[in-house]
């Protein structure tokens, strides 16, 4: 007869290999996982979590580069400062002063390209399993939908415990994806952001949310003035005369990145 109840011994060994990071569990049990402030009141009511997961991978779907997405992010970036950031092939360069605004402190930052996928890929991978990335954002090309690659790029995260951001083309909405939270993102002038979950730990999806990135008094465009001066020409003429002066230098990007026309002042 096979006995109904289990030795000590045995429900330990069991919570062992449930605990090991290959095992995928359907749903955990409410408020047992960690999760980070996003920084924004709404978008932590609409989650189960009460914020970002704590590590795994979380998509954020939105047409076109979206700069937006990544200000929506950098509330987080900020506020887990055990660890590097890591922005992979960012569709144009992120400005410093944004980041140091926001209390991202340039010694934290990183940012990678690679025209090649699988190396940027296995870069990603090495480096989210390191355990020194707290957060790393990653630029996915609109035609990749490997889920092999990004199983294992989820899992590296859960092993290293970081949390790992994809920005993908709205367009993968309806197919699968190993990501534990799924956002579809939508730009709204001025200045906001309608969020809808399509997808969520411990919970079900469908919750929708407007929210504004940036405060009322900088979110309005500036009034029009008769007697505003036009600005000097003189610095236009230094910069001609004594060559361009890259003001992040530091990113070490001597080569303009290949991508579409009209990105490369995105503010990010």
């Amino acid at each position: 007869m096979i006995p109904l109840t289990s030795t000590p011994d045995q429900t330990t060994a069991l919570n062992a290999v449930l605990e090991r990071p290959g095992i995928w569990r359907g749903r955990p049990a409410a408020n047992t996982e960690l999760a980070s402030d996003s920084g924004f009141p709404a978008l932590n009511d609409a989650l189960h979590l009460r914020g970002w997961p704590a590590a795994g991978l979380v998509e954020l779907l939105c047409s076109g580069p979206c700069p937006q997405a990544l200000r929506l992010m950098l509330p987080v970036m900020a506020g887990r400062a055990d660890g590097l950031v890591l922005l992979a092939n960012p569709p144009a360069r992120p400005r410093a002063e944004t980041l140091q605004q926001a209390g991202i402190k340039s010694q934290r930052l990183l940012v990678m390209r690679s025209e090649k996928q699988e190396t940027l890929l296995q870069a990603c991978h090495e480096a989210l399993a390191s355990g020194a990335v707290s957060t790393l954002v990653i630029w996915l090309p609109e035609n990749m939908d490997d889920q092999t690659s990004l199983r294992r790029l989820h899992l590296a995260a859960r092993e290293g415990r970081c949390l790992l951001v994809a920005m993908r083309p709205a367009s993968v909405a309806d197919r699968p994806s190993p990501a534990i939270l799924r956002l579809r993102l939508r730009v709204q002038p001025p200045a906001h952001l309608a969020v809808d979950v399509i997808k969520q730990p411990g919970g079900w999806g469908g919750q929708q949310v407007h929210l504004a990135l940036l405060p009322e008094r900088l979110a309005q465009p500036l009034a029009a003035s008769r007697d505003m001066p036009a600005p000097p020409r003189q610095r236009e003429k230094q910069s001609t005369t004594a060559g361009y002066r890259d003001p992040d230098s530091r990113f070490a990007w001597r080569r303009p990145a290949t991508t579409v026309p009209g990105l490369q002042n995105l503010p990010f």
